[in-house]
């Protein structure tokens, strides 16, 4: 089994003065694999790549011409449900993924009000994070793409 640290790493583009969510690094085990209920999954236009959204924290990109993880994708987490996903969504072109649930942050401070929920973009090919969407009221439960990518 291989150990793997997820790091937050957040490339940001929000409004000035916002808080930031977590950005500590968690130690994790990665078994390959989800470790909790997979909540939602999304499909490219093309039928190529399929991402799942779990309870886990994490999705995961899957190549669906050979079923194999090709990535790991970890929105900022933090206690209790912070980061737990229940909604994902692929661009047509199986270039963005769109992650959202419980993703409420208060700068890990309890004390401090929480900023909203948000939805995180990612890179479908690099994994890496492209922007947070912010401010928005409630747990996101559904998420999807017009077909032309927006």
């Amino acid at each position: 089994m291989r150990v793997a640290v997820g790091i937050a790493c957040l490339l940001l583009m929000s409004a000035v003065g916002a808080s930031e969510p977590p950005a500590d690094p968690v130690l994790r085990i990665d078994p390959g694999m989800h470790t909790a209920p997979i909540w939602r999954v999304a499909v490219d236009a093309r039928g190529r790549w399929l991402v799942t959204g779990s309870h886990d924290r994490t999705a995961r990109v899957w190549d669906l011409t050979t079923g194999r993880l090709q990535r790991v994708l970890r929105p900022p987490l933090g206690s209790g449900e912070e980061g737990k996903l229940y909604a994902v969504a692929l661009s047509p072109d199986g270039a963005t993924v769109a992650l959202g649930g419980w993703t409420q942050f208060n700068d890990g401070r309890p004390e401090v009000a929480p900023e909203g929920y948000a939805i995180y973009l990612f890179d479908r090919m690099t994994g890496r994070m492209l922007r947070r969407i912010e401010g928005l009221p409630d747990v996101i439960f559904g998420l999807a793409f017009s077909a032309d990518g927006h």
